[in-house]
């Protein structure tokens, strides 16, 4: 799928368990939306354990058309900023 239906958006770790982390989308109705990702993704965009992941903003690509978090198709993933320092 073309990166053309896709907007870049923030998002912040909401939590990070195991398996499944949930992230906020600051774009998608107010960023009360929850998305679930899978927590490997996360963990290699910034480059820190799952631990240390709550409150961590990142970029990613939406798919501008999404209404529910099924349909969010994200990727792109990058940190907002360096990784805090340990």
């Amino acid at each position: 799928m073309s990166l053309k239906r896709h907007v870049r958006t923030r998002v912040t770790v909401v939590r990070a368990g195991d398996t499944t982390t949930l992230v906020s989308l600051e774009g998608w109705y107010g960023g009360v939306l929850l998305a679930p990702v899978d927590t490997r993704i996360v963990v290699a965009a910034v480059g820190m354990s799952r631990h240390c992941l709550p409150d961590t903003q990142l970029w990613v690509m939406a798919r501008h058309t999404a209404r529910a978090a099924e349909d969010l198709d994200l990727r792109g993933w990058e940190p907002c900023s360096l990784p805090r320092a340990a």
